[in-house]
């Protein structure tokens, strides 16, 4: 069974570099990616996955904002990996209360990324198609 995830962005080198990193890994995983907000709302309504990366430079939103919307409107609870420029303090819980659960700090090295992503995948059972 395929491991799904999805990556929230609408940043092209992000995108490239997380999609080619994932695909390196030594399992089967089927990326989804959600560039827009309207997308973001149909994509993660309608189907399962078993994470959840998002770009905190995500511009059609705020990043902050754009967690609220997917654990409290949408009430998706599935493990989110949030990218970003940590700003302060505050700006980092605020993060983690409204549904970040792993908190990755740009500038960030794509290959041990991907090994944490593998490992996370691995030691988890896949959501149904």
């Amino acid at each position: 069974m395929a491991y799904r995830i999805n990556i929230i962005s609408n940043e092209i080198v992000f995108l490239t570099l997380i999609r080619n990193f994932i695909k390196k890994i030594e399992l089967d995983i089927q990326i989804s990616e959600t560039d827009s907000l309207n997308m973001l709302y149909k994509e993660l309504k309608e189907n399962s996955f078993d994470l959840i990366i998002v770009d905190g430079n995500f511009s059609e939103n705020s990043a902050i904002d754009l967690l609220y919307i997917i654990r409290f409107k949408l009430k998706i609870f599935t493990p989110i990996w949030f990218f970003t420029v940590i700003q302060t303090p505050e700006y980092y819980n605020k993060a983690l209360q409204v549904g970040a659960n792993v908190i990755i700090e740009r500038p960030f090295d794509p290959i041990e990324i991907a090994s944490q992503i593998h490992e996370f995948l691995h030691n988890k059972v896949s959501v149904k198609n």
